[in-house]
């Protein structure tokens, strides 16, 4: 069984898309760190639990360049960890909303083989001075031989606002 440390390690590999294609994108913890701005607005916030939440918009009000939280996750196992997540390239609509999905997508946790799939979805208020909306992740961890489920570690819906 892998711990928090070892899973937060795991997880921290980008899967962003083979093409090269300009679509949405899933950041890995260092790269959503380490993201920036790219002339446009940055608006943050914590989460209920405690996390940060950050929020790039560019300048044009028609994307969300990138944006990343921390997250709580519990497993079915009792384990408990901290890790991030992050998503860029995300399109706004007309009425300032946004979301997309991730996954799931195989990676190597620790050894082990692991299913990662995401979730977000956001609303900017009129002014798009503030940002609200949820997030999920769920981390589907198996055995060595890849077919049988060994654990299952989940955020749940987390409720997030971001303000400029």
């Amino acid at each position: 069984m892998l711990t928090g440390g070892a899973f937060a390690s795991a997880l921290a590999v980008a899967v962003a898309p083979a093409d090269g294609a300009r679509r949405p994108t899933h950041l890995d913890a260092r790269a959503a760190a380490t993201a920036k701005a790219r002339g446009g607005f940055v608006l943050g916030g914590i989460t209920p639990s405690g996390w940060p939440v950050v929020v790039a918009r560019n300048k044009a009000a028609t994307r969300v360049d990138q944006v990343a939280i921390g997250l709580d996750m519990t497993c079915t196992s009792g384990d408990t960890f901290g890790t991030s997540d992050g998503f860029q390239k995300l399109k706004l609509s007309r009425k300032g909303r946004f979301s997309t999905t991730f996954g799931p997508a195989r990676i190597d946790a620790g050894g082990l083989p692991a299913d990662v799939e995401g979730k977000v979805i956001g609303r900017f208020d009129k002014e798009r001075a503030s940002v609200r909306g949820i997030w999920s992740l769920k981390i589907t961890i198996y055995d060595a031989a890849g077919t049988t489920v060994a654990d299952t570690c989940e955020s749940g819906l987390v409720r997030w606002t971001a303000v400029q």
